[in-house]
């Protein structure tokens, strides 16, 4: 498994891993981490969580790593660690780790996935999870709004409807049941707490597209 020390990519110790989920009361597993600081966020307000933050562009978790490493009277969080890999090529280690998982505000081919129903994308995720692990799933729908970027031309839309009618069966196939999906305008969004939603000010009409689901056992 390649971690992000400081400003260097390293293969972690032998054990490491293991050794932190052991010293931990939860893991939760941030995908698509970006710049890490939601998943930095996390680890500091719960301690005995072991937070790990996984994105394929590791040089963009650096900064996040070099003050997760400073002493924690000075913002350091021994309990954060940063994966370099993405979810559907998931390293061993963290195979059936995860209690929780979080996609916060995800671009590319992670949000492509995750919007299409991708197998590779939704099964990805389910290999990382433990029975019965919640997964929270957020996207700003004005991505959907005149002009739409290019890179999103073409995505279906997260609507109530498509995810009851296309999205929920795609990710059961891949063992995800959706529990719940909600429409919430920024300022009401406070679970939210990824770096580009922290950038919204209070007066934005960005709404949030909130998906929350579990892991689906056979008979489901």
């Amino acid at each position: 498994m390649q971690i992000v020390r400081g400003k260097k990519l390293e293969k972690a110790a032998e054990g490491e891993f293991e050794r932190l989920v052991q010293e931990s009361s939860r893991v939760v597993v941030d995908v698509g981490t970006g710049d890490a600081r939601a998943s930095y966020r996390i680890a500091k307000e719960n301690p005995d969580w072991l937070v790990v933050g996984v994105d394929p562009a590791w040089q963009r978790m650096t900064q996040t790593s070099i003050r997760s490493r400073r002493k924690p009277a000075k913002g350091g969080v021994p309990n954060l660690l940063l994966v370099n890999a993405a979810i559907e090529n998931a390293p061993e280690e963290l195979r059936g780790a995860a209690d929780e998982l979080l996609v916060l505000m995800p671009w590319g081919k992670l949000l492509h996935g995750l919007v299409r129903g991708d197998e590779d994308i939704w099964s990805g995720l389910r290999t990382v999870a433990k029975p019965n692990a919640p997964l929270t799933a957020t996207v700003g729908t004005s991505i959907w709004r005149e002009p739409v970027p290019r890179d999103i031309q073409g995505l279906p839309e997260l609507t109530p409807s498509y995810v009851d009618e296309v999205l929920g069966e795609k990710a059961l196939a891949a063992g995800w049941k959706v529990t719940g999906f909600q429409l919430t305008k920024a300022e009401e969004a406070a679970a939210v707490s990824s770096s580009w939603a922290r950038r919204l000010d209070s007066d934005s009409t960005e709404v949030i597209a909130t998906l929350t689901a579990v892991t689906a056992g056979p008979e489901e």
